[in-house]
């Protein structure tokens, strides 16, 4: 009876042991894990000639860049645009009787050529009936011109020199005058008015919409025939911000370069916006397209552009390769076998490369990145030649 009772202790103080080498087991593998990730990255590691682990320093390219003078680019996208689109409203009220063919969607068309004619019998009508009022006023005035020399005659024989006051046609002869006066005026406005059914603009350009054809009637000043654009006047619309805008200083007049559908035509700043974006905090610059008069092929309103506007020249500048910038526009330089972090101030970007101000490169400005880069990581410097 002892015996069985031994057995069953011993039967009971068995999984005791097992959870409790099982909870020790579990905790060695927790530390283990700890361990090994605050060990070195095996990157770093290599085997000795015992077998174990050494650590090696990482190896980096490092160059060290030479002050020079240089000028920045400043590389935006904007889009074509006008200095002003002109919508077509006629002064003339009437029958629509003649479209020139050009005068459509996307057509060309010449300074002073008729894009529209409005009838104009109505407008020639009155023109004539303004010429007749001036012959009849001028009729009116030779008559009482004439009252007046026989009036003079008739004074010539009177010895008392009295004058008869039915004679008297100072007063009439002046509103004669003013009759003729009138209808002269009146005439010019008959004019005014036939040449107003021509409708033609002062400038060569481009139809940017119509939908205008015979037969239609249009109404004076409210009735909107077409919309057009002027020849030689497009411009280029670009946002930029406030940091590239103060980096351009001075921009008006900078020269520039605009793409548009792989055709690249020469520009100039001519203004600057002198107010902000409320949602964007962008400003803009218009730059003015050079030499339109003569240039083969014109980019369209609307189209987008991509613009390289050139910068300054900069004296005592690094011209850096990009491979260089890190992360937040740092630099690792190397000083003395160790990492360190710098913080150039960046002019831009040119050509050549990532422009900044010179800074003491200590033992070289690192190419590239480098797997677990920290600030004092130990490095093996390779010294290369900078282009």
């Amino acid at each position: 009876m002892q015996g069985s009772t031994e057995e069953t202790k011993n039967a009971g103080e068995a999984p005791k042991w097992k959870g409790i080498l099982q909870l020790v087991v579990i905790v060695l593998v927790i530390v283990a894990a700890i361990w090994f990730a605050r060990a070195p990255s095996r990157e770093f590691l290599e085997l000795g000639s015992g077998g174990g682990l050494t650590r090696i320093d990482p190896t980096a390219n490092v160059i060290l860049p030479e002050t020079t003078r240089a000028a920045h680019k400043v590389t935006l996208t904007g889009t074509i645009g006008t200095l002003g689109e002109v919508v077509i409203v006629p002064e003339a009220s009437g029958d629509i009787v003649y479209v020139a063919e050009n005068f459509r969607n996307g057509g060309k068309f010449s300074k002073d050529e008729t894009l529209v004619q409005i009838d104009k019998t109505k407008y020639q009508i009155a023109l004539d009936n303004a010429n007749l009022a001036l012959t009849h006023a001028k009729a009116h005035l030779r008559e009482v011109l004439d009252k007046q020399s026989r009036g003079d005659l008739s004074l010539s024989r009177n010895d008392d020199g009295e004058i008869n006051l039915w004679m008297d046609l100072e007063g009439e002869i002046d509103q004669a005058k003013a009759r003729v006066e009138m209808a002269e005026n009146g005439i010019k406005l008959r004019e005014i008015a036939l040449d107003e059914t021509r409708i033609r603009m002062p400038f060569d350009g481009y139809v940017m919409a119509t939908q205008i054809s015979v037969g239609q009637v249009v109404t004076s000043h409210s009735s909107r025939i077409g919309q057009v654009y002027a020849k030689n006047e497009l411009r280029a619309r670009v946002p930029i911000s406030s940091s590239d805008l103060d980096s351009l200083q001075p921009v008006l007049g900078r020269s520039a370069e605009v793409t548009v559908d792989g055709r690249v035509y020469r520009t100039e700043v001519e203004r600057v916006s002198r107010r902000v974006d409320i949602e964007t905090r962008l400003g803009a610059l218009y730059l003015f397209l050079l030499d339109q008069e003569n240039a083969e092929h014109l980019p369209r309103p609307g189209a987008f552009a991509d613009v390289m506007i050139e910068g300054p020249q900069h004296e005592n500048v690094f011209v850096l390769p990009e491979a260089t910038m890190q992360i937040n526009g740092s630099v690792w330089l190397v000083n003395e076998g160790v990492l360190v972090s710098y913080i150039p101030e960046s002019l831009g970007f040119a050509d050549e490369g990532w422009l900044v101000s010179a800074f003491d490169p200590l033992d070289g400005v690192v190419m590239g990145s480098i797997s677990g880069a920290r600030e004092g990581l130990a490095i093996d410097a390779i010294p290369i030649q900078h282009p």
